[in-house]
C-alpha cells in the first residue's frame, strides 16, 4: 500500500522536523502498525503548533485524514475547529483503512491522573500513544483487568505502548500530570 504524494511530503515532514518538500514522484509505504499511533499523536501535537499557519495546518489534517484518525467517541474534536482554520492542500487524501486510529484531546490539571476504559480485541495487535505539544512530562501507562500494567515500566514510560491481548476485555489507560503546570495532550488508540 502507498501514500499519494500529499501524506508523504507531510510524513517526511513530520520525521524531518520540517516542512521541506520531497519529490512528488516518491512513494513510500504508511508506517507499520506499530509506528501509526505514535505517528497520529505526533501530527495532533504538530498541528496545535502550527495555528496561525493555515497551509501547514491544511497539510497535517489531510495526512490525519489519510491515516483515517477519528475523534473517539463522546470527546470534543479539536481538528473540526483546526480545519475550519487550515487552507486544504487540493489534491485528495489517501484513505486508510477503515477503522484507522481514534484520537482524544485533553487537558490535565498539575496532580490530575485520568483513567480511560477501552476495550481491545483479543488476538489483534494494539497500540496506545500520547503526545504533548508542549513536551510536558506525563505519566502514561497501560492496565490490564487486574490493574497490572500490560508494557514493561520503561516503555510504559514512553509514548507509546503496544502488545497483542490474549483474550478480548477491558483495557485503562492512565495519564497523571506529575508537574507543577497544566498540561495538554493527545492520545490515540489503534
Amino acid at each position: 500500500m502507498t501514500m499519494k504524494p500529499i501524506a508523504l511530503f507531510t510524513l517526511a515532514a513530520l520525521l524531518g522536523g520540517c516542512m521541506a518538500g520531497t519529490s512528488a514522484s516518491a512513494e513510500r509505504s504508511l508506517p507499520a502498525a506499530t509506528e501509526r499511533a505514535e505517528a497520529v499523536a505526533q501530527l495532533l501535537a504538530l498541528a496545535d503548533a502550527a495555528q496561525g499557519q493555515p497551509q501547514r495546518l491544511g497539510t497535517l489534517i489531510a495526512t490525519l485524514d489519510a491515516m483515517g484518525a477519528k475523534p473517539l467517541e463522546g470527546s470534543a474534536d479539536p481538528v473540526a475547529q483546526w480545519r475550519a482554520q487550515a487552507e486544504m492542500p487540493n489534491s485528495p487524501p489517501y484513505r486508510g483503512r477503515v477503522l484507522g486510529p481514534a484520537y482524544k484531546a485533553g487537558k490535565l490539571n498539575p496532580g490530575a491522573t485520568v483513567r480511560l476504559p477501552q476495550l481491545f480485541d483479543g488476538g489483534r495487535a494494539a497500540r496506545v500513544a500520547v503526545a504533548t505539544p508542549d513536551k510536558a512530562p506525563l505519566d502514561f501507562t497501560v492496565l490490564d483487568r487486574e490493574a497490572k500494567p500490560v508494557c514493561p515500566p520503561a516503555k510504559a514510560r514512553s509514548r507509546e505502548c503496544s502488545w497483542t491481548p490474549l483474550f478480548s476485555g477491558r483495557f485503562e489507560i492512565v495519564l497523571s500530570n506529575t508537574s507543577s503546570n497544566e498540561a495538554g495532550y493527545y492520545l490515540v488508540i489503534d
